[in-house]
């Protein structure tokens, strides 16, 4: 059916053309765009009343066409945002006709890309964290396109990337033991996630059990000395009379 014709239903009523949305295409975040809903008018002296959901009310504006026919339209400008992707515009125009009333309506959906939101990390396992013991670490962001992802541990050299993909995991060491986070990408941006906790967890244990091994070796150091003074030997009562008359005698 060409655009502008009539439509027929089977019983043979006659349909006005429904209304016409304009997007244009490639839709990015923090652009600003005009949409436009467009309709028809084979009377200009009762033109279609055009409504959407982008805004209440909207102005009607009547275009005349380099063929002379006539068009009614209304239009919105709006930044775009990650919100808007995924929503769906619908016009509809409402003609009046033989003292009633006909509506007819289009529908579009929204495709707009942006930079990676809300990237974060979890850890397996969560909470204090062991010298020895496997840690995974899972990255996730909500970005169109979807992103890729790397890795980095915050040392006293600056920042490492260690590591490609939404996924790492490696033993826990005193060398490994650190901060890390995730950047995701994608061809709008990039965002960093907040440092995970485990990085400190994996400081305080190694820290704690050093202080642990230290007290326990002073302790036991200390025990030797206190065993070594207490179990000196004890002469007995007449070695210690023998002892004092010998010196007697050679004192006189």
């Amino acid at each position: 059916m060409e655009e502008g014709k009539s439509r027929h239903a089977s019983n043979g009523i006659r349909f006005p053309p429904s209304p016409r949305i304009e997007i244009p295409g490639d839709l990015k975040e923090k652009e600003s765009v005009t949409i436009s809903c467009s309709a028809p008018t084979p009377c200009p002296h009762s033109p279609p009343k055009l409504t959407w959901n982008l805004q209440q009310d909207p102005h009607n504006n009547r275009e005349e066409n380099t063929d002379q026919t006539f068009t009614t339209k209304i239009q919105k400008t709006i930044t775009l945002s990650d919100t808007h992707d995924g929503l769906t515009i619908s016009c509809s125009a409402t003609y009046p006709v033989n003292e009633g009333r006909v509506k007819t309506a289009e529908r579009k959906t929204l495709s707009v890309s942006y930079a990676p939101k809300n990237t974060s990390v979890s850890i397996s396992p969560s909470g204090l964290v062991s010298a020895g013991s496997w840690v995974n670490l899972t990255c996730s962001s909500r970005a169109k396109p979807p992103p890729s992802f790397s890795w980095f541990k915050n040392s006293k050299d600056g920042a490492l990337r260690v590591a490609e993909g939404d996924f790492y995991s490696f033993n826990v060491t005193s060398v490994t033991d650190g901060v890390y986070y995730c950047v995701a990408t994608n061809d709008l941006g990039n965002q960093t996630s907040d440092n995970p906790e485990f990085g400190v967890d994996v400081y305080v244990t190694v820290k704690i059990l050093g202080i642990i091994t230290l007290y326990s070796t002073l302790i036991i150091f200390e025990c030797w000395l206190r065993s070594r003074c207490c179990n000196k030997p004890v002469k007995d009562a007449g070695e210690e009379d023998y002892v004092n008359r010998v010196i007697e005698i050679q004192a006189t």
